[in-house]
């Protein structure tokens, strides 16, 4: 499968990334970049098997953070929507396209 990003998960990934390497070094930061990148590879080899949370959108958690990734599936491909945390307002990024 094919993976496309919404222009604005770059966004996400940076303010997550700033904030870990603020709080506790750039090790962890590195560990959830890593982590992250793990997961996005899974969901690009096996997306169908995360469940569905509302309307096609598929929720993808990583395993140590409290972060998840929600993306659909478009026919060969994968549109990763959001990265999202958990305690994050549940609309947050349910208007991407």
């Amino acid at each position: 499968m094919s993976l496309i990003f919404h222009k604005l998960v770059q966004r996400d990934l940076r303010v997550v990334l700033r904030y870990y390497e603020e709080e506790g070094g750039p090790q962890l930061a590195d560990r959830f970049f890593l982590e992250l990148g793990s997961l996005v590879r899974d969901v690009e080899l096996t997306p169908e098997k995360f469940h569905e949370v509302k309307n096609g959108l598929k929720r993808a958690n990583m395993p140590n953070f409290p972060y998840h990734l929600l993306f659909s599936i478009h026919g060969q491909g994968v549109r990763i929507l959001v990265l999202r945390h958990h305690r994050r307002h549940p609309r947050y990024g349910m208007s991407r396209k």
